[in-house]
């Protein structure tokens, strides 16, 4: 970890712990699958370093149930709020008024949190919760189990730096991090992109925060690859393309744009193309989807937590700019096309600008982004292969190195 002057010391001495450690996860995603599949990793690593450590996740992604868990690892599962514009959050499913739901997911929080009695509690992050649903809970968190370490976890990039002072200041989001957290862990390298720094960070801020690198799968099973594909085309072609929107919900957009790109290029496409929509998409645009792919070397479909299987053999990656998915695409050194979420939040646009500037993606703005110049960049990073400059990768060792915190912390 880029603040620690002992971090090789003590990522020998926590590699393995006996202790059967407790640890508490809360994991806000609504709409979306990213800090579900970052929490996930982390839990990966941390099950690895300590093979009796009992993990419990607080999760209200709709689609959590279906997440294949690790060993000594469940969730439980709160009613789903998303957010619709900022600090404006609705109810998903169930026709209450949001502080209904609220009280009901803060109640539940503190519950978990004091009959579970964890050792370690990492909140994803909100340092509050969605909308200050974490203060109380956290507040009885210290007061009854004031041996509870508590650890704010965020990505690098939130949003515009201004944008996010001014909102985290508004809703007391810094004076929830000072209060109730022993530590905060960027996922992220400063050289990259310095968090503390653009998001305005107190002295005091800053010096319970520790940099730990982008967060991945790190341990991938190697299996052979050779022919799993057959499975997707009636008539496999040399090279393969995977189209990927994440959870899927606002990617059906650059979708259909890819869609017209291999209409143009077909019949002489030397690729298949497989676009996975993800869980969210509407089924409306999802079937409007599959009926447009009808003639062409493409292939539909939802995928699921195997979509790394995909992404390791794809000899092109074209998707939009969320963290995980530009995570693994830099962990497997992948050709990669990138179209950023133009909003409402910067963050896409962020990520985009810094690591294309780095040399390690080609972007498209969706201002730019047309049926004629998709084609063209799809036939021209085919034909002249990755042009990633691996010199300027950061670190992707986060999940590994944020376990190690966490048992070092102990």
């Amino acid at each position: 970890m880029y603040s620690s002057p002992h971090r090789e010391n003590f990522m020998r001495a926590f590699m393995t712990r006996s202790v059967a450690v407790k640890i508490l996860i809360y994991s806000q995603d609504g709409f979306g699958l990213g800090h579900l599949r970052r929490n996930l990793n982390i839990c990966l690593q941390i099950v690895k370093r300590s093979p009796r450590a009992s993990i419990l996740i607080i999760a209200d992604s709709p689609v959590a149930p279906f997440f294949k868990l690790p060993a000594q690892c469940d969730f439980i599962k709160i009613p789903t709020m998303v957010k619709i514009d900022s600090g404006v959050w609705r109810p998903n499913r169930l026709p209450m008024n949001y502080q209904e739901v609220l009280k009901i997911r803060s109640e539940i929080i503190q519950s978990a949190a004091l009959g579970f009695r964890p050792d370690f509690f990492l909140v994803d992050h909100m340092p509050h919760g969605a909308l200050g649903e974490l203060a109380v809970p956290l507040q009885a968190l210290r007061e009854q189990c004031p041996e509870t370490k508590i650890v704010l976890g965020l990505r690098d990039i939130l949003g515009a730096p201004d944008t996010i002072h001014k909102q985290w200041k508004r809703e007391g989001a810094f004076e929830a991090a000072m209060s109730f957290y022993d530590h905060v862990c960027i996922y992220g390298c400063p050289d990259v992109f310095n968090s503390t720094e653009e998001y305005q960070f107190t002295p005091e801020l800053v010096a319970k925060t520790q940099y730990c690198g982008y967060v991945c799968r790190e341990d991938v099973k190697t299996t052979s690859e050779n022919g799993f594909l057959k499975n997707f085309f009636a008539e496999p072609r040399k090279k393969f393309v995977l189209v990927t929107g994440g959870g899927g919900a606002d990617a059906s957009y650059f979708m259909d744009s890819f869609l017209d790109a291999v209409r143009l290029l077909a019949p002489r496409a030397s690729f298949n193309a497989l676009v996975s929509t993800g869980p969210f998409m509407h089924e409306d645009q999802r079937q409007l989807l599959t009926q447009k792919a009808k003639g062409l070397p493409v292939t539909v479909t939802r995928l699921g937590q195997d979509s790394i299987r995909f992404l390791r053999r794809a000899d092109l990656v074209v998707s939009m700019a969320g963290y995980n998915t530009i995570a693994e695409i830099m962990r497997f050194r992948k050709n990669a096309i990138i179209v950023p979420r133009p909003g409402p939040s910067a963050e896409q646009t962020m990520r985009c600008r810094i690591m294309t500037e780095r040399g390690l993606f080609d972007t498209i703005q969706l201002q730019d982004l047309n049926a004629e110049y998709l084609a063209e960049n799809i036939s021209h990073k085919l034909e002249n292969g990755n042009g990633m400059n691996e010199a300027m990768l950061p670190d992707l060792n986060g999940a590994s190195n944020a376990a190690a915190l966490m048992l070092s912390a102990l």
